[in-house]
């Protein structure tokens, strides 16, 4: 696998990561949600919602290349890496709490996509 599939990766990685703490900014801005208007309308122009939604979209399209190069079933195993990283995001930025369990999770996804990487 070249450079630039890695490259991708990390920046979709990335890109994951502050998908994740926009999303819990808007949670704790926007509160719980509900079936009204006046919520969507909250929710919509909300700052960290379109940051959100900007950065997935973006993140989506970059991960075009990758399931292009790679294939769809190595592509989506190797774009798994957005999980460590919104896991890792949460955890450090929005104080998250992780079990050993959500850890020993990360360290596969991790373990599993540098033995993808290499061939």
């Amino acid at each position: 696998m070249n450079a630039t599939a890695w490259t991708l990766g990390v920046m979709i990685a990335l890109l994951a990561a502050i998908n994740a703490v926009a999303w819990g900014y808007a949670i704790r801005e926007v509160g719980d949600p509900q079936l009204s208007l006046s919520f969507l309308l909250k929710l919509i122009f909300n700052k960290w919602f379109i940051l959100a939604m900007a950065v997935a979209f973006t993140a989506a399209i970059l991960s075009y290349a990758i399931l292009r190069e790679m294939g769809v079933l190595a592509g989506r195993f190797f774009l798994s890496l957005q999980i460590v990283a919104a896991v890792l995001a949460t955890t450090l930025i929005l104080g998250e709490c992780l079990t050993p369990r959500e850890w020993i999770g990360v360290l596969l996804i991790i373990i599993g996509v540098v033995l993808i990487g290499r061939w």
